[in-house]
């Protein structure tokens, strides 16, 4: 009983009302737990490039994965960051929740997390970071 208590604690089932699917939702404690892990990766804040690779992995190892607009994985650039901080937030999604969406790998997204990431270019050409799921 206890186990399943736990379980239950872990992942939230829900309807999502947009898409009429079950979306699952991270609980707080493991937000807590990721970002746990986020942070021991970002400690030393200063980076010769953004460590979106090495925090894809961490999310990965939960079964997390980035997701774009259209819930397909995320891929592209980040720009920007000189004379001003830049700020993003990325939809994050089950990794096991993939469908085919017209020939596309989409992933079931989860509705109550999000990465932020924040990163400014300093004049050494290193980067401070800050990144958490929200």
């Amino acid at each position: 009983m206890d186990r399943l208590i736990q379980d239950i604690d872990m992942m939230t089932i829900t309807e999502d009302s947009f898409s009429g699917t079950k979306a699952q939702k991270l609980t707080r404690p493991m937000i807590s737990k990721i970002n746990k892990e986020i942070w021991k990766l970002l400690e030393p804040t200063y980076f010769k490039s953004i460590p979106l690779d090495e925090i894809s992995d961490i999310l990965k190892k939960h079964n997390i994965i980035l997701l774009q607009e259209d819930d397909t994985e995320w891929s592209g650039w980040l720009l920007g960051g000189v004379n001003k901080t830049e700020q993003v937030y990325f939809d994050l999604g089950w990794i096991d929740s993939a469908y085919d969406m017209h020939g596309l790998k989409a992933y079931q997204k989860i509705t109550n997390s999000l990465l932020a990431l924040s990163y400014y270019k300093m004049q050494s050409g290193k980067y401070e970071v800050l990144a958490r799921l929200t």
